[in-house]
């Protein structure tokens, strides 16, 4: 994939590039394994690799370092960066800690094979559209967009261990965040109002991928495609409804399980 690097600190451009070059290897493993569930018709024109000022001040003005816009996925691959960025989010949370303090380049893979998921043609419209539109949906094609790359990229030791650390900071953040329905998918933080804590901004990335594991593990025998099978049946009916209510019915949930999904719930704790 072809690719550019933009800095705001000259200093940086040869770690970036060398960085950038690493996430290129992953990506390209990836791309090979998402075949098994999907093709991407439309591609992103490439990547550009940025430090944080670059990302978040220059080209956009969203506290992430990692967007798609105008069919380039933009990101910076500094490992230190990321460290940076997922230690303000732990809360006390010791295993949170341990895990990002070791941070593996791995880590930041699964990041920008997330951007490279949302082009999937099995979703059912273009990304950013989708996200103008602010669609109900949103919280599965991210949940998938994590969980994919996850998979596809990380050893099953390691993939259960950042599950884990993301459950125990759920727990953490929850009363700070509350437990709303994740058709309100952003709500917590600068998606649906002006917190810019990254705690807020990754609480429904965190509540999405889990939702979406347990869907798969629980209810689809383990099998991501049943899922996104699942998934299609709905699209291809004419999205009638939301996406979460067709869940809970087509894999009849109790009001208890659908609640403990943070499905068909908007019960603020």
């Amino acid at each position: 994939m072809n690719y550019a690097v933009s800095v705001t600190d000259t200093k940086k451009v040869e770690d970036i590039e060398r960085s950038g070059r690493e996430l290129l290897t992953y990506l390209k493993e990836y791309e090979v394994s998402l075949n098994d569930f999907t093709s991407i018709e439309d591609p992103p024109r490439g990547i550009v690799f940025h430090d944080l000022k670059s990302a978040t001040k220059l080209y956009s003005t969203i506290p992430l370092p990692a967007y798609t816009s105008r069919d380039l996925i933009h990101l910076t691959p500094l490992l230190d960066t990321w460290k940076e960025i997922y230690l303000t989010t732990t809360n006390g949370v010791k295993e949170a800690e341990n895990y990002y303090r070791n941070l593996e380049m791995v880590d930041i893979a699964e990041i920008v094979a997330h951007e490279l998921t949302h082009h999937a043609d099995f979703f059912h419209s273009e990304f950013e559209d989708w996200e103008e539109e602010n669609a109900s949906d949103m919280w599965f094609e991210e949940g998938i967009c994590f969980y994919l790359p996850r998979k596809l990229l990380m050893s099953s030791e390691r993939f259960e261990r950042v599950m884990e650390v993301e459950r125990l900071l759920i727990e953490a953040h929850k009363e700070e965040y509350g437990e709303y329905s994740l058709d309100a998918f952003g709500e917590a933080g600068y998606r649906g109002g002006e917190n810019f804590d990254y705690s807020a901004a990754f609480y429904d990335y965190w509540r999405s991928t889990r939702t979406v594991a347990k869907l798969i593990d629980e209810y689809c025998e383990g099998n991501v495609q049943r899922l996104i099978a699942c998934y299609r049946e709905w699209v291809d009916g004419g999205e009638k409804g939301r996406l979460q209510d067709f869940f809970v019915q087509r894999f009849k949930l109790s009001t208890e399980e659908a609640e403990a999904f943070w499905l068909h719930t908007q019960v603020k704790m």
